[in-house]
């Protein structure tokens, strides 16, 4: 076994926590986001869903209760906020595991998601072999995160990297993770980029929002909020409240019933 976690974990082992504060103080931000990654999907009381990396378990708002669900995580100190704050005592339990052992049986997993995470993670092949091995025949498998060319990876590997003391260096979606989802035996249903809003009363609320979730330690909220103005855009939504131009590239897969 080997560890392909490294870059997230060091992250997120020193700043999950910033980055949960930002989802407690603002949690429905990002309600456009969690939607669309669930839009479509055939979720029923006996859906089994996994959601890698879970992050503090935000997932879970936007689902069924009576759907089975499992977080899995790699950040030690993400599972320790996730018991504390956001779901203890959660009947959707969170595990601690490395992206290349899951802790899952095999054909086991009816609907398999992963949410703007898998950007910090370079060698992406070894998830998605897991994935493939857990997921049930016809199973599906809903990859979110920033194309490589976007205003999203220019913004987070440019401004953001340049007023982050750690830096911000990701390896985005594009051809090559196709034929590595392929290489692990997925059939591709979709992939499109998709436009929505991050929510906000102001701008400047979206500011300290980003601020925290990005670990921004080299400018102040305002300044945050003049680069995302610059960088993204914000439009005015119809009910008073500023939407942040955000896109990801959403990728649908499938495991086959058989395996050619």
């Amino acid at each position: 076994m080997f560890d392909t976690t490294e870059s997230y974990q060091a992250i997120f082992n020193q700043r999950a926590d910033a980055y949960h504060q930002a989802m407690l103080n603002w949690p429905e931000a990002r309600n456009q986001e969690f939607l669309a990654i669930l839009q479509d999907l055939p979720i029923n009381s006996a859906t089994h869903i996994l959601d890698i990396p879970a992050g503090g378990g935000y997932l879970a708002n936007y689902l069924p209760n009576d759907i089975r669900l499992h977080h899995l995580e790699t950040s030690e100190l993400f599972a320790t906020l996730f018991q504390q704050h956001c779901h203890s005592g959660s009947q959707h339990p969170l595990s601690l595991c490395t992206l290349d052992e899951l802790p899952e049986e095999d054909n086991s997993i009816d609907i398999a998601v992963s949410l703007a995470g898998l950007h910090h993670t370079k060698n992406k092949q070894p998830l998605f072999d897991e994935l493939y091995r857990c997921l049930n025949p016809g199973g599906l498998f809903v990859l979110a995160d920033a194309e490589d060319t976007s205003a999203t990876a220019r913004f987070l590997d440019g401004w953001v990297s340049d007023h982050n003391t750690m830096g911000h260096n990701g390896w985005y979606l594009n051809q090559h993770t196709i034929q590595q989802l392929k290489n692990s035996g997925f059939e591709c249903i979709n992939q499109e980029n998709r436009d929505y809003h991050w929510v906000f009363n102001s701008q400047l609320q979206a500011g300290e929002y980003c601020k925290l979730m990005f670990g921004i330690d080299r400018a102040d909220e305002r300044e945050v909020s003049d680069a995302l103005a610059k960088e993204l855009g914000f439009d005015v939504l119809n009910d008073g409240r500023i939407g942040l131009r955000w896109q990801l590239h959403f990728i649908t897969l499938r495991k086959p019933f058989s395996k050619l």
